[in-house]
């Protein structure tokens, strides 16, 4: 497991590169996903936490407690180069995808874990610093492994992708990953009442990928005359209100003028028929509404079809 990140040591020279630094930093220029794509996020994110509570629990042996506090949006590269005080992060390959997650962590998150790890007595839980070694982050490794296979196993939707730990974060790395648009979704964890808290950090497309393929599965669920149903819903046709169908010679026709009349064989009273696209569907009567008239439905014809069929 990775040792954590820190791009202030003055031998690291590949931490952050300083053409790389001013091409991705400004975060105004970062485009914001749309609120359904963050929402869809968040409800994965939901289920992760529900998941993850459970695991730690039987992996600890002790009470925990998962809480989803909010979104941030910004530049991948904020997450792998910044360097929060007391923060480590474990960053996941997306393999065969070209992209990265991360998992950022508050110390207080591990240094608690760690003494129940190491079955630490209580004198020694009171000094214990907050930097995290690279013996540490060994011991932490089945911790890690728990957050590593739950979001692999919510992340399902995509498959395919390794979400394994990247054993060397170099500048290529840096420059593949940094400019994408991720989602930090910040959570926080409580082991036996120690809080801390966690970030889960997904690169935007994944979520676009997620959100897709929902959808496409959703569609394929429905039967097949429902899609048809739904695919024709926004169609137009043509509807017309009709008084009464009249037969006329051609001679008679040729010969009408302005004022003629024309009789048929219904009554004054008689109401209309609705047609869509030239077919009865309903039967109705004119209304006045205010200066305009209106057709008011007042049963449905005797002949009917499906929604398809329409």
């Amino acid at each position: 497991m990775p040792a954590s990140f820190d791009p202030t040591e003055p031998e690291d020279d590949i931490a952050e590169p300083e053409e790389f630094a001013e091409e991705t930093l400004p975060q105004h220029l970062a485009i914001q996903a749309s609120p359904t794509i963050v929402e869809h996020a968040e409800q994965i994110h939901h289920t992760f936490l529900k998941s993850l509570q459970s695991n730690l629990a039987a992996t600890l042996g002790c009470d925990t407690k998962t809480a989803f506090i909010r979104t941030e949006q910004a530049f991948l590269t904020r997450y792998l180069i910044d360097a929060d005080p007391g923060v480590h992060k474990v960053v996941l390959s997306l393999e065969p995808l070209a992209g990265c997650a991360i998992l950022r962590f508050s110390s207080e998150v591990l240094v608690r874990t760690l003494d129940i790890l190491l079955a630490s007595p209580p004198e020694a839980v009171t000094v214990r610093s907050e930097s995290i070694t690279d013996i540490e982050f060994h011991v932490l490794r089945g911790f890690f492994r728990v957050f590593e296979d739950v979001l692999k196993e919510t992340w399902l939707s995509i498959s395919d992708v390794a979400l394994t730990p990247l054993p060397v974060l170099s500048e290529e790395n840096l420059r593949a990953y940094g400019e994408s648009h991720a989602l930090a979704m910040k959570s926080s964890l409580s082991i036996d009442e120690v809080r801390g808290e966690f970030d889960v950090v997904i690169p935007a497309f994944l979520v676009r990928l997620s959100s897709e393929r929902s959808a496409s599965a959703q569609k394929e669920q429905l039967p097949r005359a429902d899609r048809v149903g739904k695919a024709l819903g926004l169609a137009k046709v043509d509807l017309d209100a009709v008084l009464a169908d009249i037969t006329i010679r051609i001679a008679d026709l040729v010969e009408l003028t302005p004022g003629q009349i024309l009789l048929t064989d219904k009554d004054a009273t008689s109401g209309f028929d609705c047609l869509v696209n030239r077919r009865t569907h309903f039967k109705g009567e004119m209304v006045s509404i205010g200066d305009r008239y209106g057709f008011q439905l007042s049963s449905s014809a005797e002949e009917t079809v499906s929604p398809v069929e329409r």
